[in-house]
């Protein structure tokens, strides 16, 4: 591989189709692979498609510790929707997340991450199903429509991939806050 350490089923050409297949170079993809294999080295010497569980993948990447759409982001990226992570569904999302993957395509997983307006609230004030919710259900809706009168585009009463890419590609902060370094 040219930059030291070999890892199995990380072959040169793998490495290359990651390349062009992500928004990641070859030093991030190395990095990830050095994180991700350090956590249990013997399980992907074994099944390079190993899948570790969530807990896991938190503690070896801090990034992800703190964020209130967590359960969100494993359920969106793990390709088996059993809420672990591959190698290759860690880096979609850091492929996602990175500084040179297109506002288009960020504003595509946010929008299957962030769910609705309400959920969206909910997280983003602290509140989750088993604490006292800080926003009443009037106050949510009442928010809730005002968003959907400014944004103003089809009158459904939601807001859909197309109207979402739209608006985020409105707001300038979106690329920059959408976006974790590897």
């Amino acid at each position: 591989m040219g930059i030291g350490e070999s890892y199995p089923g990380l072959t040169e050409d793998v490495l290359e189709d990651y390349t062009t297949l992500t928004y990641l170079n070859k030093g991030e993809i190395l990095y990830l692979m050095k994180k991700f294999y350090s956590i249990d080295p013997n399980k992907i010497q074994n099944n390079y498609h190993h899948r570790f569980e969530k807990d896991l993948i938190i503690k070896k990447f801090d990034v992800l510790q703190n964020n209130p759409f967590q359960d969100r982001i494993f359920h969106v990226f793990s390709s088996k929707n059993d809420d672990c992570f591959s190698f290759e569904d860690l880096l979609d999302l850091c492929s996602a997340m990175s500084a040179d993957c297109p506002t288009e395509v960020k504003a595509a997983w946010a929008f299957r991450i962030f769910g609705d307006i309400s959920e969206i609230l909910d997280r983003l004030t602290g509140c989750s199903k088993d604490r006292f919710y800080r926003l009443d259900a009037e106050s949510k809706t009442k928010i809730a429509n005002v968003i959907l009168d400014e944004i103003k585009l089809d009158n459904t009463g939601g807001i859909g991939l197309n109207e979402f890419k739209i608006i985020m590609s409105r707001i300038p902060e979106f690329h920059s806050s959408f976006y974790f370094r590897v």
